[in-house]
């Protein structure tokens, strides 16, 4: 029913860096020639939150999904941090991601398939995304994320702004000349992304 969707990051109240997801938004109406006329800060998510009994305590991710018509649901559930220590690198050939659609069977799929806690996306030999997150490498002095992601996130475009990553192409076979690896997406702190020594392996 709803073909795209956004995650935001709900705690204590707040609605994070909602303006940056509002943008991803417009990006998609406009990639469809329609016009952006829904609005995330005119939503009511404190309201939808009471409704949903949410306690403010803990970080929940806020799901709104929606269509070109405005039409939206929302929906919020305590968010968990995965645990990662290991990751396959697939070929994503010609498939793509650039708006967060609901459809996420062939990454599901992909995920599904591997014998590892999470998968690293390629194509023509460039390193894109993990399943859930975008990719940040450490050559250790920098931290460099993907120039050509699978989805440009909201976490990456404000640690961009910050100045805390900055964009580089990557590719597979130059991998091992960083010594960390952390996947960041809008739900998580960038000091509790989960982080891999790359150089322990």
């Amino acid at each position: 029913m709803y073909p795209f969707f956004e995650t935001i990051r709900y705690y204590n109240g707040i609605a994070a860096h909602l303006s940056l997801h509002q943008q991803r938004v417009d990006r998609t109406f406009l990639k469809y020639n329609s016009s952006p006329i829904l609005q995330l800060n005119q939503l009511n998510m404190l309201q939808e939150a009471k409704k949903q009994q949410v306690d403010d305590s803990i970080v929940y991710k806020c799901k709104i999904s929606y269509d070109l018509s405005g039409n939206y649901s929302m929906y919020f559930s305590p968010y968990t941090i995965r645990n990662i220590q290991t990751f396959t690198f697939v070929d994503i050939n010609l498939q793509e991601y650039d708006v967060k659609f609901t459809d996420r069977m062939w990454i599901n799929d992909a995920l599904s398939k591997a014998t590892t806690d999470e998968v690293i996306f390629t194509r023509n030999k460039l390193i894109k995304d993990a399943s859930y997150a975008n990719l940040v490498l450490f050559d250790g002095a920098t931290w460099y994320t993907p120039r050509q992601p699978l989805l440009a996130g909201t976490k990456r475009a404000l640690l961009i702004q910050e100045n805390i990553i900055q964009e580089k192409d990557i590719y597979i076979d130059q991998f091992n000349n960083y010594s960390g690896l952390k996947f960041i997406n809008a739900m998580m702190l960038w000091e509790e992304s989960p982080y891999i020594d790359l150089k322990a392996k």
